[in-house]
């Protein structure tokens, strides 16, 4: 699950959600005997992820404006935010605003595994917990927590954010509705009052309010919001809905729905009934995943020359996410390679496997073609990701007639799996990732890239 996007500040886009945010009432107007229950879903998200981690383990940097990452701000603390500091923000851009601005290239680790204590908090209250990013989670609310009570939902979302700020040394976000949707939208609210207040106040801002929807007001409570928070939006969606004069949540549940199927196909229709507060949307907690990737930033860029540090370092994460695709089950049927160069352009290519494949020799051969037609330009690479794409179940019954060289390159990774859970992931590896040896430092189970938060 994608997370919500932030609003975009280049030129041309799309307005930010007015400041005369809605407040969510913690009354709910219907009766207990309501025929349309569901149970409430809470959302969460940690307030400057990246950053606060930062802040929680050095003492030096609390209280000071901080942003992590390299090129570009993956994360940024609520002190940098009052100088206009954004994600997304080109860091010399960041350091002009701010000259004070504490620069970090981050520990992916780290960020792990404070993610992985939240849920485990999260754990704690339900067994119903979608993690669609290590700090962005859905709670389907237990059924003994009454949902059109108006302090239950509440207190019960309370007391998460006092045990993981207790248990983590973090604060959170909250948002609950009927609906996966609405409830981010109200964490999307909850963080949004949490920023306003930093930039108004000199120290530390108070926790986020809690924001509760309450059943019957959906509606209502969307109607101020940006149309670019519906999913699947994307800037390019944002400024379409912007050209055709729906910008609000309340525009577009005013729309037609036909026009908005013909407009935008199947999404127009998803959209008009979610912006008129209709949302059916629950937690992914079965669904597997449609895709695996790995990707890291690079700094200084790396250019594809003849040291051959880019194709090794592709190498890498092909076989690292090789290793999790066989540790799920499942192969993979299409390829997509993404880069940045180091001028910020993107570019990326697709392919098809057939048959798919989980196996490091097929997909690592694919991605070396695949990046050879992406790479177009002679600049060095800002970044640089592999995405398995088409991802299904591994086939559980063997062949009667079986390629010799496919069932040995089964053996030789099944071999390898074993070694490396034994060892570490680099106590086996493609002998062209040597030369990476001479950039990064290395323990035993990964290279120490220069942002491994950015590292999947």
């Amino acid at each position: 699950m994608a997370k919500l996007p932030i609003q975009p500040s280049h030129p041309g886009a799309p307005p930010s959600p007015p400041h005369n945010l809605p407040k969510a009432s913690q009354t709910s107007p219907l009766a207990k005997t309501d025929t349309n229950y569901r149970p409430l879903i809470l959302h969460l998200d940690v307030d400057a992820f990246f950053a606060s981690v930062e802040q929680r383990d050095d003492p030096r940097l609390r209280g000071r404006p901080v942003a992590v990452g390299t090129g570009v701000v993956a994360s940024c603390s609520y002190e940098a935010r009052r100088h206009g500091v954004r994600t997304a923000m080109r860091l010399r851009e960041a350091k002009a605003l701010c000259p004070s601005l504490r620069i970090l290239p981050g520990d992916y680790r780290r960020y792990e595994l404070a993610g992985r204590r939240i849920a485990g908090a999260c754990n704690d209250i339900t067994r119903r917990v979608e993690v669609a990013a290590l700090d962005d989670l859905y709670l389907q609310i237990p059924d003994m927590i009454d949902p059109l009570s108006p302090t239950e939902p509440v207190a019960l979302a309370d007391k998460l954010r006092e045990q993981v700020r207790a248990e983590v040394g973090l604060e959170i976000s909250v948002g609950m509705a009927r609906g996966r949707f609405i409830a981010g939208v109200a964490t999307y609210h909850a963080k949004e009052c949490r920023r306003r207040q930093a930039t108004e106040c000199q120290g530390t801002p108070p926790p986020s309010p809690t924001r509760l929807v309450p059943p019957g007001t959906e509606r209502e409570f969307l109607e101020p919001f940006s149309s670019s928070l519906l999913p699947g939006a994307g800037a390019l969606n944002a400024r379409r809905l912007a050209e055709y004069g729906l910008q609000t949540m309340a525009q577009v549940a005013a729309a037609p729905r036909h026009l908005l199927e013909g407009l935008f196909g199947n999404p127009g229709r998803l959209w008009s009934s979610l912006a008129a507060g209709i949302d059916d949307t629950t937690l992914r907690v079965e669904k597997p995943a449609e895709t695996l990737s790995r990707s890291t930033s690079l700094e200084p860029p790396i250019a594809d020359g003849p040291d051959g540090h880019l194709r090794a370092l592709l190498d890498y994460l092909v076989t690292r996410a090789t290793l999790e695709l066989r540790s799920r089950g499942r192969v993979a049927g299409g390829l997509r390679i993404h880069v940045r160069y180091g001028d910020y352009a993107a570019d990326d290519g697709h392919t098809k496997i057939s048959p798919a494949a989980d196996d490091d020799a097929t997909l690592r051969a694919a991605a070396h073609d695949r990046l050879t037609r992406v790479l177009t330009r002679r600049l060095p690479l800002r970044s640089i990701g592999i995405e398995f794409t088409a991802l299904a179940p591994r086939a559980t019954q063997g062949q009667l007639f079986t390629e010799p060289a496919t069932g040995k390159r089964r053996q030789l990774d099944a071999c390898a799996d074993a070694i490396r859970a034994r060892f570490g992931f680099l106590s086996i590896r493609p002998g062209a990732t040597l030369v990476l040896d001479d950039r990064f430092t290395r323990d035993e189970d990964n290279y120490h890239l220069r942002t491994p938060c950015l590292t999947r």
